[in-house]
């Protein structure tokens, strides 16, 4: 065997089609000069028609688990053809000759993970595939390690806090003569797994699988790992990433989708759950690195330990609160959680039989077929989950050593899956509005959130059967709040600074904060114009609702407001407030205010802003504002009018269509910041989180229209220069104002700002977003 250094390392995967292989793979080339890998060849087998090049560019490489490599990573990757549970692999000759006199690493990653598999099946996948790749070790003359993956669970459960060490597992007979038996057919499974304690062929094959390649091992300096239940990665090639459904992943999708509501387990005994990128690391660690001369073989665990386990209950508690909050079908309910017997067989029965049942025999013949698959799936996580959800005590000789928390994962796992899986975004994360499936009964909702005085409470209840009358959707770019959450880690003040295009806003982040505490947003303080005080009833509703209202047009510190506003920082409050001031009629961004930053800058704490992005189809207010921009007064604001409003929101008389919330990239704030430019940060930012909508699009174009200009091309020209648009079903009413479709381009115009307008629809386009009606409704704005 070879002496070869780090440089020109060649590696030979299996598996790469798979979950593991993919990461596997990614992690090399991510690492590739400072693994010094030269060259990857990876082992696919042909699938009917199907190459296992083209498999290789079907499967693997559109994989989002590339996505952050560079786009020619492909080329760093030789495809072979080859069939593990064929003797020689099926290679052909010159094909074996390169790799026998190339690879110095291999690593054996392709399995049949089914517990279910007949036991001749489950052996040629297991242990003759695992043969025929330690017969092509042995031919290779360069070859440094050859790493097997096989499970933690090839040792049987050996009773509540018995230690189980990294080493072969004991078997009834010498593996060979089981394998034997196998192979000419006179084995038994149910009699094998008896007598050696395993509960399914693929423990046992994996188990015979590590003791064959070890007595015929030879020379080969042979490395077996032993990962435990893998999951979504923890953090490469980026945290949640997952495209299997096996194992754990199914439990979690059942669970999330409400159907799987009685689990067979005890509630207290420890789930043992990698991560995926976890497990890569400790293949790569065990391929670099030469175990013990006196600790052979070389046995490796790749688990979370007992001290990074999360308890069946708390997984599925972490579980529920994840769908419940994104909830795609049924409310996550778990009715039953304890051990095998009549009261499980029972909850089985009324929970999972019976419903499906129910929905067979009111549904069409493809729904009966549908509800069986269903059922088949339930039974099956059922049998094969309380054996893995046992607390095995594994005693790994190189524990994980950067910190872990086992709940905080459940949930990374839960959203991949919501992601990658179920197909679902959380950029545009459902908040409210028609499409919303409903909270379960919206008062029960608002009383069982975990903040919020009586009359948010009451406000919340509110605003979502108002939402849900007026509006198709409120959607929300999760990620971007949980990014900025992040930044404030260190508890400092928040300051939540949205933009401002219609009174919807005063309520839409208290909505926000209310609805998901999970964002550990506090439900934020919002500075009013004294105007809104001295509305009867309104004023005094507002100051329940966290308002506090502060003398607008100042433009300087506030002595008075400095004082308030250091007394609900010190207290560890979140002040809101509109940095442009007043509503913007005309959509574009106002000149920022500085008077409240200057007063927050005064207290002397350093604080993180949060730029918030409205986008609204329609603002509730566009036939005021339509008015306004045509020269009419703005009008005050009376309790009559909002009444007025409401009343035709239940008679169904509007539709605002979409609103989108997205937050900016937090700008921090301290004594010595030039508060003139934070606040032009914060406007830029702000205006970065804003999007479009498909509306947006045909209003604009619709009334005024661009020669060459369609509503896919202008889609394609503002995505070009990094903007977002959403989809939108909202009709073009007829009697949209031109004025108002004019301020429909003020969500994409400024994409466009500083670009020379050429000839050609571009330029046309450039002209147009600068034409003098525009420029009227720019300078009404800033007079309003």
């Amino acid at each position: 065997m070879s002496t070869n250094t780090k440089t020109g390392r060649v590696y030979l995967l299996t598996g790469v089609t798979g979950f593991l292989g993919k990461v596997l793979l990614e992690e090399l080339l991510r690492q590739h000069e400072e693994m010094g890998v030269e060259k990857v060849y990876v082992l696919i087998r042909r699938r009917g028609a199907l190459s296992a090049e083209a498999r290789f560019w079907q499967e693997v490489v559109p994989s989002k688990c590339f996505s952050n490599l560079p786009p020619d990573w492909s080329g760093e990757v030789a495809v072979v053809e080859g069939e593990l549970e064929q003797p020689g692999l099926d290679l052909d000759q010159a094909t074996r000759d390169e790799i026998t006199g190339r690879v110095t690493h291999l690593l054996h990653v392709a399995a049949s993970i089914s517990f279910n598999l007949e036991l001749s099946e489950a052996a040629r996948s297991n242990i003759a595939a695992s043969l025929n790749m330690m017969e092509l070790a042995q031919s290779c003359s360069q070859l440094q390690k050859f790493v097997y993956v096989s499970t933690a669970y090839v040792t049987p459960h050996p009773g509540e806090g018995l230690a189980i060490d990294e080493q072969l597992a004991p078997l009834p007979q010498p593996a060979g003569e089981i394998y034997d038996t196998i192979l000419d057919g006179t084995a038994v499974a149910r009699d094998l797994l008896a007598q050696s304690g395993h509960t399914n062929t693929y423990t046992l094959t994996k188990s015979l699988a590590e003791h064959l390649l070890v007595t015929r091992r030879g020379a080969v300096p042979l490395s077996i790992v032993r990962p435990s239940i893998i999951a979504a990665s923890w953090r490469y090639p980026f945290p949640g990433w997952i495209d299997s459904t096996a194992g754990f992943a199914s439990f979690v999708i059942l669970m999330g989708l409400g159907h799987l509501r009685a689990v067979a387990s005890k509630p207290d005994a420890m789930v043992d759950v990698i991560p995926v990128d976890d497990v890569t690391q400790c293949l790569l660690h065990a391929c670099h690195t030469t175990a013990d001369a006196d600790v052979q073989p070389d046995i490796r665990y790749a688990v979370a330990g007992a001290e990074n386990c999360i308890s069946v209950l708390e997984c599925c508690q972490r579980i529920q609160e994840f769908f419940s909050i994104h909830r795609i079908e049924r409310l996550p309910v778990l009715r039953y959680l304890g051990p095998h017997g009549l009261r499980f067989s029972l909850a089985h029965a009324l929970y999972h039989r019976l419903p499906i049942a129910l929905a067979g025999f009111r549904g069409t013949r493809r729904a009966r077929r549908a509800g069986v698959q269903l059922l088949t799936r339930l039974t099956y996580v059922n049998e094969a989950f309380p054996y893995f959800a046992q607390t095995f005590n594994f005693r790994a000789a190189r524990p994980r050593e950067d910190s872990f928390d086992p709940r905080t994962y459940v949930t990374t796992i839960s959203r991949g899956l919501y992601r990658h899986i179920l197909g679902r975004d959380d950029t545009q994360w459902l908040l409210t509005g028609r499409q919303h499936q409903g909270n379960g009964g919206d008062a029960r909702w608002a009383r069982r959130q975990p903040h919020g005085t009586a009359t948010i409470r009451f406000s919340a209840w509110l605003v979502t059967k108002v939402l849900r009358r007026c509006c198709e959707s409120v959607t929300v770019d999760i990620p971007s709040f949980e990014a900025a959450r992040r930044a404030a880690q260190d508890g400092r003040p928040l300051v939540i600074l949205p933009s401002h295009r219609s009174y919807f806003d005063f309520v839409l982040c208290t909505y926000l904060f209310f609805a998901r505490p999970d964002l550990r947003i506090p439900i934020p303080h919002i500075a009013a114009a004294i105007e809104f005080g001295h509305i009867p009833i309104l004023g005094r509703l507002l100051r329940s609702l966290h308002a506090f209202y502060v003398q607008r047009g100042e433009g300087r510190e506030q002595k008075e407001l400095t004082s308030e506003i250091h007394r609900m920082i010190s207290e560890g409050k979140a002040i809101e407030f509109f940095i442009e001031g007043t509503r913007s009629r005309s959509r574009e961004f106002l000149a920022p205010k500085r008077g409240l930053l200057r007063s927050i800058q005064a207290t002397g704490e350093t604080c993180l802003l949060l730029p918030i992005g409205f986008s609204y189809d329609r603002v509730p207010e566009e036939a005021a504002f339509a008015l306004e921009l045509a020269g009419a007064p703005t009008p005050k604001m009376r309790l009559r009018s909002l009444l007025t409003w409401t009343l035709r929101v239940f008679r169904g008389q509007i539709d605002i269509g979409r609103v989108h919330i997205a937050c900016g990239a937090p700008v921090l704030m301290d004594r010595e910041s030039d508060v003139h430019a934070v606040s032009q940060e914060v406007i830029e930012r702000m205006q970065s989180a804003t999007v479009s909508t498909t509306f947006h699009l045909r209003g604009f174009l619709d009334k005024h229209p661009i020669e060459g200009i369609d509503v896919d091309w202008l889609r394609s020209a503002i995505e070009q220069r990094g903007g977002r648009v959403l989809e939108s079903d909202l009709s073009i009413p007829d009697d949209l104002d031109p004025l108002i479709a004019a301020t429909l381009s003020h969500q994409f115009a400024h994409l466009f700002a500083g670009e020379v307008a050429p000839d050609g629809p571009i330029g046309r386009l450039i002209r147009e977003l600068l034409n003098p009606g525009t420029e009227q409704l720019n300078g009404k704005q800033r007079v309003a």
